[in-house]
């Protein structure tokens, strides 16, 4: 059975490219199914706190002859996988306060992964700060458009990085990116109109970090 992916779980699985894949909070596993349908993993783990998602994620694999290479299991975040059990870790769709969690229980529980490719509702910055942390490096920073949203999408591998506070904020390559300008430029009328109008130091400081990092992007491209 062919499986349609929308913009930002197609952007997910083009990242995954190798090996044994991870999909915490597999949901109904059509990531994982993808995957493997299109030859980038050979096996999938499919993770998820819900009994429910994992049934619907097991049927679909043993409806489609995969089950031997599609396993599931419940649990919450990584607790399931052992140290080094997969190539690379998917983990969507949850907030990055959540998911920096589930990256340092992970290292707590003194489990490695090769490649973490990670997609934060909200916080991406506290994902980037525990990629750092954990000695990962970023080789992937990018921004879909899905349903009217705007996603993060991340991929690390191992390897040590540094990254100043506006790549943490903004994005590891955000003064690469063809289309940084123009989201912070509206985020940054947003603000000023805001802050016009009522005052908030908190406020004032992000505007400020966007004004360096929207003149950072503009230098870079008029080189």
């Amino acid at each position: 059975m062919p499986i349609r992916l929308d913009e930002r779980l197609a952007r997910i699985a083009s990242l995954v490219d190798y090996g044994t894949v991870a999909d915490v909070g597999c949901d109904h596993g059509k990531l994982g199914y993808y995957l493997i349908g299109t030859d980038r993993a050979s096996a999938v783990i499919a993770t998820d706190i819900s009994e429910g998602s994992l049934k619907k994620a097991r049927e679909l694999a043993r409806d489609n002859g995969v089950s031997e290479i599609m396993s599931t299991r419940l649990g919450d975040g990584l607790s399931p996988v052992a140290d080094r059990e997969a190539d690379t870790v998917v983990i969507a769709g949850l907030g990055g306060d959540v998911i920096s969690e589930i990256l340092a229980g992970a290292a707590a529980d003194g489990k490695r992964f090769s490649h973490f490719v990670l997609s934060p509702n909200t916080h991406p910055e506290k994902v980037r700060r525990e990629l750092i942390r954990q000695k990962y490096r970023i080789v992937c920073d990018d921004a879909v458009e899905c349903g009217g949203k705007r996603y993060t999408v991340l991929k690390a591998e191992e390897g040590e990085q540094t990254l100043d506070e506006l790549r943490m904020l903004f994005g590891a390559f955000y003064d690469e990116s063809d289309s940084f300008e123009k989201v912070a430029a509206q985020e940054l009328e947003f603000k000023k109109n805001i802050l016009s109008r009522h005052y908030d130091a908190e406020l004032e400081k992000r505007i400020n970090l966007l004004e360096s990092a929207l003149s950072n992007a503009r230098k870079r491209r008029n080189k």
